[in-house]
């Protein structure tokens, strides 16, 4: 069924479908996803921001986990079909890990994303339109060539529990549910020192688990910004966020050495300092 489905589509490839599913793919990344929850957690509603980004990196360190453990070949890889040649700023479709299908990281992300926000807006539009966007992320993975149905059901999959997960953990251990979060993170660590799993992406999705998780103990119970009131205010919070994060970005990226650790450390470090020192600059200048 999967090589049935994937050559179907295929088939119906023409100019239009690449730029309108290369747009979708693209809006799907796991950093673009991240940007936005970005954008949600400091500038439009607290509260929904921490439970998306809880949601979707937590999905996603399952996925890159199992990822890196199961190694499936993906399906141009595979010979299924050919995959849809992308290469821009947004996406591109030129450096894929072969290996690396099962499951789908867009999948996880997107059904992650849009699963916490339709629950937690609760409203018939928001939940027809998180659904469709995120059936058209799935879609546009299978028409591009880079996964099987199956890779982007079970990313689905992965996303749902999590998002249907974090959601009661709220209602019932809202106090301790960064003691979770953390929990959680700290059992990526294992998979840096396994060689089948000590990826890349593992390293990278670890770094920003462990580095997320220890700021939002620390914003949670010392710093407590509040949501902005005003929309400038809200326009400088991106540029203090994004100025607090680039400064220690590019300062070690240019000192360390290239290695997975020495990533590790960057990622770490940059998110860290940009989710404590930048809500802290909020409160003390009335942001």
């Amino acid at each position: 069924m999967d090589t049935i489905i994937l050559q179907a589509l295929e088939h119906i490839r023409c100019p239009f479908l690449d730029v309108f599913f290369g747009l979708f793919t693209a809006l799907g990344e796991e950093l673009v996803i991240a940007a936005v929850i970005g954008v949600v957690y400091l500038c439009l509603d607290k509260r929904t921001g921490e439970q998306a980004l809880l949601t979707v990196i937590g999905a996603s360190c399952v996925t890159a986990a199992v990822k890196s453990g199961v190694r499936r070949l993906r399906p141009y890889a595979q010979g299924t079909v050919q995959k849809v040649e992308i290469d821009n700023l947004l996406v591109s479709t030129a450096d894929l890990d072969p290996d690396m299908s099962f499951p789908s990281g867009h999948a996880t992300a997107t059904g992650g994303f849009f699963a916490t926000l339709a629950l937690r807006l609760r409203r018939a539009w928001a939940i027809a339109l998180c659904v469709g966007f995120t059936l058209l992320v799935m879609l546009s993975r299978l028409y591009l060539g880079v996964h099987y149905p199956t890779d982007v059901l079970t990313g689905l999959g992965i996303g749902l529990l999590f998002a249907f997960g974090w959601q009661w953990v709220y209602h019932r251990w809202y106090n301790a549910r960064l003691y979770i979060y953390l929990a959680l993170a700290l059992l990526t660590l294992p998979c840096l020192f396994i060689p089948r799993t000590a990826t890349d992406s593992m390293f990278q999705i670890s770094s920003v688990a462990l580095a997320s998780a220890a700021a939002l103990l620390i914003e949670d119970r010392l710093i407590r910004f509040a949501n902005a009131d005003r929309l400038w205010k809200r326009a400088l919070r991106l540029v203090l966020t994004a100025a607090v994060a680039a400064i220690p970005f590019l300062i070690l990226h240019f000192l360390l050495p290239e290695g997975q650790w020495f990533d590790f450390i960057t990622y770490f470090t940059t998110l860290f300092l940009a989710m404590t020192l930048a809500p802290l600059l909020f409160r003390r200048r009335g942001l």
